[in-house]
């Protein structure tokens, strides 16, 4: 008789779940022989690890001496004890004691023939993350069914976790040898297993024995690249890719992964031939087509990715994905009637919902039409915008002056998330500052720091409120403090820097920590004006305009618009220096930035 048979919980915290008679007879079997052993003794057990937390139960110290699973005893003789274990085990898994649950659905798995009995054990160790018992009982699982693809998959992780690589190796193999009639197939299903670890040097030396042993497999260097590629080892992947193109040369694949390591070292023109190659021999292929848009859009050849993505539409209509892809793209193009097409599209699919809800509120709101973006804005109910969405809301009522109801709003979400009260209560300081209410804003702030004085986010929206206060002292104070703890806080290093660099005469102070800042995010806009801020203020004009004019290109803001413009006109190229601030009032009419330095150098 199979004991395991369906008797298991769904979930932890849930009702048992009894699919048959022949199991609830197993439970009533298994109350009658707890009787018989003793009800005390399972309570006792239980309390035990209820009162101590991970205190050592029989089961763990049996396991432990042990170390490997005992051998099998003739099933008759043992049928009793191993339903003991299995009703200890599952009475544990429902109050939380994972601890007890896992030692005793590994003995019991030493006791019986029963593989899911084992299966069950590994599982249960994997989701309390002891992960030596789950190799235990993933080894045990695939003594009992050594030919279940599943086991041996599990095994290839576990082995990863455990540091124990040439038997992760060897699982892989197995993972190959079970699918032998289709080996990409094999190799498709170790990258999918092994592409989310976190030990990425475990992973990859995994497989490079892999690879290593399958020289002439083109598969076996396709998933090293891939791998390698995934944990942003470019070097490798290349190589990989490579050999794996050497050896099948027609490999759409390799080579369609090939342009996209490409693409990462920056050889574009390369990549983009690649893909456009690959696409041409295989016209029908929604994938690779949607790959060769993809890399377009990254090259910002939108107008080119946007045509590829629309022949895909003209086949798959209603592809969500692709839908959400063009979306975004024109969105990117300032494209609006056609964006707000897209996402309202996609909303038909039942797909993307929330992020069509986000972006259709982006739409409206650089539209002006502040109650139609308050609309979409308001319908997201969760995911990654969720929090941006319900800000840009209370952001969008101060706007249209209803000041005191955009804080309302931002107090109505205030939860038992101190991490989410901080974030509001930075929203409602930038409001608040926006108003130039500023002693408001600074109570806000000092009473969110009084919970959380360390939160580096309070910290900085205090230092950037104190420096429009003209508070210096706190402004540095508070950045510093960031500092002190965090030496490559970027944002800190950049504020700081362009604070002393703007606000003080300490000039090469202020260079120190914005080439520090550079260094760590060389392709930041706010950190390359602030570059070419204090090389103005140092008098370095040519080298301070070629900062300006990168971070201009990368970011045409109006604060970079009017320090370029600044600049230009002080070394003497006034047309240039007009045609900067020109081109950005056209974007933002009321610019403080441009119209205070038009006002301050036109006038002299």
């Amino acid at each position: 008789m199979i004991l395991y048979e369906k008797f298991q919980i769904a979930s932890f915290g849930h009702q048992t779940g009894y699919y048959n008679m022949r199991a609830y007879a197993i439970v009533l079997l298994g109350i009658a022989m707890i009787s018989q052993i003793g009800c005390s003794s399972l309570i006792r057990s239980l309390e035990k690890g209820s009162a101590t937390g991970n205190a050592p139960t029989a089961n763990e110290s049996k396991i432990a001496q042990t170390e490997l699973l005992p051998a099998i005893a003739p099933k008759y003789q043992q049928e009793g004890e191993v339903l003991y274990l299995l009703l200890v085990g599952e009475i544990a898994g429902q109050r939380a004691q994972l601890n007890i649950a896992v030692d005793s659905y590994l003995e019991a798995a030493a006791m019986t023939d029963d593989p899911e009995v084992a299966e069950r054990a590994t599982r249960l160790a994997s989701f309390s993350r002891d992960y030596h018992k789950a190799m235990l009982a993933a080894e045990r699982w695939a003594q009992l069914k050594p030919d279940e693809l599943d086991v041996h998959q599990t095994l290839v992780i576990l082995y990863i976790r455990n540091n124990m690589l040439d038997k992760a190796v060897d699982a892989a193999e197995r993972v190959l040898a079970l699918t032998h009639t289709k080996q990409y197939q094999g190799y498709e299903n170790l990258i999918a297993l092994m592409s989310n670890e976190s030990n990425q040097a475990a992973v990859l030396e995994v497989m490079g024995k892999l690879a290593a042993a399958h020289p002439d497999n083109a598969n076996a260097h396709f998933a090293y690249a891939s791998l390698a590629l995934n944990y942003k080892e470019d070097k490798i992947a290349r190589r990989e890719a490579e050999k794996a193109l050497s050896l099948q040369p027609e490999n759409a694949q390799a080579e369609s992964l090939l342009a996209r390591i490409l693409m990462v070292e920056g050889e574009t023109e390369p990549a983009l031939k690649i893909m456009d190659s690959v696409v041409r021999k295989h016209p029908d292929s929604t994938s690779y087509r949607a790959g060769y848009a993809r890399l377009l859009a990254i090259a910002k050849r939108y107008d080119k990715a946007q045509e590829q993505f629309e022949i895909i539409l003209k086949k798959e209509p209603d592809d969500s994905d692709v839908l959400y892809a063009v979306a975004l793209l024109t969105l990117e193009q300032r494209k609006l009637k056609d964006s707000e097409a897209y996402f309202k599209r996609l909303m038909r699919t039942g797909k993307h919902t929330q992020e069509s809800f986000f972006y259709l509120g982006n739409i409206n709101e650089t539209r002006k039409q502040y109650d139609k973006a308050i609309h979409w804005y308001s319908q997201v109910q969760n995911g990654s915008n969720f929090l941006s969405a319900h800000m840009r809301v209370a952001q969008l009522l101060a706007k249209q002056g209803h000041l005191d109801q955009a804080r309302n709003y931002l107090h109505d979400m205030h939860s038992s998330d101190p991490t989410l009260n901080n974030r509001l209560a930075i929203a409602e300081v930038e409001l608040l500052s926006d108003a130039r209410q500023y002693q408001d804003a600074m109570q806000v702030v000092n009473k969110a720091l009084e919970s959380a004085p360390n939160d580096k986010d309070l910290l900085y929206s205090r230092s950037l409120l104190a420096e429009k206060m003209g508070n210096l002292p706190l402004a540095e104070a508070d950045l510093r403090k960031i500092l002190a703890t965090e030496p490559d806080n970027v944002h800190a290093l950049n504020a700081l820097g362009y604070t002393l660099a703007d606000r003080t005469t300490r000039y090469q102070e202020a260079l120190g920590y914005i080439k520090r800042a550079l260094e760590l995010d060389p392709d930041e806009p706010s950190i390359l004006d602030s570059m070419g801020w204090v090389l103005y203020r140092l008098g370095r004009y040519d080298e301070a305009i070629g900062y300006l004019t990168r971070a201009h290109k990368l970011l045409p803001d109006d604060e970079i618009a009017a320090h370029l413009g600044e600049v230009l006109w002080v070394s003497g190229n006034h047309k240039e220096a007009d045609q900067v601030w020109q081109r950005a009032l056209k974007d933002t009419p009321d610019s403080e930035h441009i119209h205070d330095v038009i006002r301050r150098l036109k006038t002299k």
